[in-house]
């Protein structure tokens, strides 16, 4: 059972589902329960079902007849959201390229430098995830960054990365990377976008290849006919 909830318990239980729904820890088809929810957290049902229903504003989630489940997302709309995501990270690119301070660049280029010093393929996706951060927080456009916060999201619910990475998959994020970096330095907003534009294309096809795959996968298993596509 998880400790007690300290502070504002929405906001923590919050916080904590995020993370569970945006790194695969539920299976497909687990229903949320508030009931279930408010014993691990050791709170009442009320901050657990705030928490649920923001979750469901952010469109992460959809309220079911036991709880609350994973939203299924059609192949349309996932298309959809990772095009609103490409154009709202180079829209943040090119303000960086105009707006980044020496501390965000600093910040920037020591993410890039740890990502390409480690060979442990969970420490290059979170330094990945730390870089992209950083790009948006040097926009200094917080509704851009709110956005994309929620747009990120829905993105790792529905097309969750799947690789076990290394210098074949990796190598080409990190040569996209850099180019943003060099772009964003050099002051060039125009080439900062454009690189950018690259960099999620190329992000949108592997995620969409591993989707295909898997839902392939789902559908020659013993069980298929009781699975889900997610």
């Amino acid at each position: 059972m998880a400790r007690p909830v300290t502070g504002n318990a929405r906001d923590t239980i919050y916080r904590t589902l995020l993370e569970r729904l945006t790194h695969g820890f539920y299976p497909a088809g687990t229903p949320l329960i508030p009931q279930t929810l408010s014993e691990e957290f050791a709170v009442s049902r009320t901050p657990v079902r705030e928490a649920l229903a923001l979750l469901e504003q952010d469109g992460l989630l959809v309220s079911g007849r036991r709880g609350f489940e994973i939203r299924h997302r059609s192949d349309e709309e996932i298309l959809e959201i990772f095009e609103a995501r490409a154009v709202l990270e180079s829209s943040a690119v090119y303000a960086a390229a105009t707006r980044a301070t020496p501390i965000d660049l600093a910040r920037l280029q020591d993410l890039h430098d740890r990502s390409q010093a480690t060979d442990d393929p969970a420490e290059v996706r979170r330094l990945f995830n730390h870089f992209h951060d950083a790009l948006r927080n040097a926009a200094h456009n917080r509704t851009i960054t709110g956005l994309l916060r929620t747009i990120e999201a829905q993105v790792k619910v529905a097309a969750p990365w799947t690789t076990p990475g290394g210098p074949r998959e990796f190598g080409p994020s990190i040569a996209e990377h850099a180019a943003i970096l060099t772009a964003i330095r050099g002051g060039d907003a125009p080439g900062a976008r454009t690189a950018s534009l690259t960099h999620s294309a190329h992000d949108r096809d592997t995620r969409v290849s591993q989707l295909i795959i898997r839902m392939a996968e789902d559908l020659t298993a013993p069980d298929s006919t009781a699975a889900g596509p997610f």
